[in-house]
C-alpha cells in the first residue's frame, strides 16, 4: 500500500512521477494478489489528505500490468516481471 502526501491533484501527480517506480512495484503487486485472490478492485494507494483511495478496478487490471511492466524490469523485479508476463496473457485470452 502507498501513501501519497500531496494536498491535491497536480501535487499528486508530480509526487507519482517521482516515485515512479514504486508506484509501478506496488501497483503490480497488488494487482497480481488481487487476481489471485479474484478480487474485483484493489486499492493501490491512499491520499489522505484529501481522503481518496487510488484503485484499479479488475476491467483494468491487464492495462495497469502492461504499462507498468517496463518499471518493473528497471527496478530488476524479474519474479514480478514474470509473473506480470504470465497473467497479462492469461488476461489476453
Amino acid at each position: 500500500m502507498l501513501y501519497f502526501e500531496a494536498t491535491n491533484i497536480e501535487e499528486l501527480e508530480l509526487e507519482a512521477k517521482k516515485r515512479a517506480h514504486e508506484v509501478s512495484v506496488a501497483t503490480t503487486s497488488a494487482i497480481l494478489k488481487a487476481l489471485e485472490q479474484g478480487a474485483d478492485k484493489v486499492v493501490v494507494g491512499i491520499l489522505s489528505t484529501l481522503d481518496l483511495d487510488l484503485s484499479v478496478e479488475k476491467t483494468g487490471y491487464l492495462e495497469a500490468l502492461e504499462t507498468n511492466l517496463v518499471r518493473c524490469e528497471e527496478s530488476e523485479e524479474f519474479e514480478l516481471c514474470k509473473e506480470s508476463i504470465k497473467w497479462i496473457k492469461k488476461l489476453r485470452e
